[in-house]
Order: C-alpha cells, then sequence, then structure tokens
C-alpha cells in the first residue's frame, strides 16, 4: 500500500448521469450556479476521518492513514474494513457492548472511538440472537 501524504487533494464533487435512451453513464462536475462545488457529505466525511486508533494505523504495509470513523472502519473506495468483529474484536458494537457493561476497554483510545461514533449518531440496534 502507498504511505499516507502529510495532505490530501481536494476535487469537486462529480454527478452520475444516466442517458436512459442510451444505457449509457458520465461524470459531470457537481456545481452551484454554474460554479464547481462540494457536497456536504464529503465535507461531512473529511470532518469525521479522524480514526488513527485503528489496529493497522502506523502499519508501513496496511495503514492507509486517518480513516472515517464507521463502526467497522470501513473505507467503501478500497472496499476495506479496518475493524473486524470475527477477526481481531476491534469493532465499535464489540467495544460498545464491554463498555455497556462497564467493563474496562483495554485502551483509552478504544474509548475515543466508541465515543467518537456515538457522536457520529446512526442508528444502533440489538440482535434478537
Amino acid at each position: 500500500m502507498a504511505r499516507p501524504r502529510a495532505r490530501q487533494e481536494i476535487y469537486p464533487s462529480e454527478e452520475l448521469v444516466l442517458d436512459k435512451g442510451k444505457g449509457k453513464k458520465s461524470k459531470v462536475l457537481y456545481s452551484v450556479d454554474g460554479i464547481a462545488a462540494m457536497h456536504s457529505q464529503k465535507i461531512g466525511n473529511a470532518l469525521r476521518t479522524i480514526d488513527t486508533w485503528y489496529p493497522d494505523f502506523g502499519d508501513p504495509e496496511n495503514s492507509v492513514g486517518p480513516i472515517a470513523i464507521e463502526p467497522y472502519g470501513a473505507v467503501t473506495n478500497l472496499g476495506r474494513a479496518f475493524r473486524h468483529p470475527t477477526k481481531d474484536k476491534k469493532d465499535f458494537y464489540t467495544f460498545f457492548d464491554k463498555f455497556a457493561r462497564r467493563e474496562k476497554l483495554e485502551r483509552v483510545e478504544d474509548e475515543h472511538y466508541v465515543m467518537a461514533v456515538l457522536v457520529r449518531g446512526g442508528v444502533f440496534g440489538e440482535s434478537d440472537k
């Protein structure tokens, strides 16, 4: 994997346009009043890209730098999850179960991660199993 850079380039958002008649797809820049712009989702994702607590962070072979706060550490454009519930049990739900039972998490960074996911928000449910 490529080593993360100290900064990240930012590009305007793109819109996917489907030509229903011919079945062709194309991308055009998202714009507001004729000026290239960014979707609010892109800005929100950048703001929450603070997870440096995942197990592979800092490993030159596997780290991709800070990732977005996600329950399983998913990085969709890489098709990869950096927090595995079965392999390393470093995912949000495993930590939250312990946290909710007032068990001590191994590292203070794991507590930071749990709180960051809670602040991020989402729908958190419980299985019937």
